[in-house]
C-alpha cells in the first residue's frame, strides 16, 4: 500500500491480516491520513451475534459493512494494524453508523 494505492479512512470495512485474517472497521481520524504513517486504529468485525449484547458493541447487518453476514463491532478489541496488513476494502459505513460506532467507542474508553 506505499505505491501510491489508496490509505485506509476512517469507517472504511477492511480485511486486515491480525492475529488472522479478519474484518475490521478504520477508527482512525482521516486528519493522520498520510502516507508516512505507518499504522491505523481499527475495531475488529465479529460474526460472534451474542456479543452484541455487551455494553458499547454495535451490531451491524450485512448491507452496512458489505460482508455476507451480519457482524459485530467488538470495540473492546481495538487494534493497531500495520499499512501493509491492510489486505482489500470491502465496504464503507453509513454517516450514521459511523456516529454510532464513535458513541461506542466514547463508552468503552470512557470520554
Amino acid at each position: 500500500m506505499t505505491n501510491g494505492e489508496p490509505l485506509p479512512g476512517r469507517g472504511e470495512v477492511w480485511w486486515v491480516r491480525v492475529d488472522k485474517r479478519r474484518p475490521a472497521i478504520v477508527v482512525q481520524t482521516d486528519h493522520v491520513r498520510d502516507p508516512r504513517v505507518q499504522s491505523f486504529l481499527v475495531v475488529p468485525l465479529t460474526s460472534r451475534l451474542h456479543l452484541a449484547e455487551l455494553p458499547g458493541s454495535l451490531r451491524l447487518d450485512a448491507r452496512a459493512t458489505g460482508l455476507p453476514k451480519a457482524s459485530v463491532a467488538n470495540v473492546f478489541d481495538v487494534q493497531k494494524v500495520l499499512r501493509s496488513d491492510f489486505l482489500s476494502a470491502v465496504g464503507k459505513l453509513s454517516t450514521g453508523d459511523v456516529q454510532r460506532l464513535a458513541e461506542s467507542l466514547r463508552l468503552a474508553f470512557g470520554l
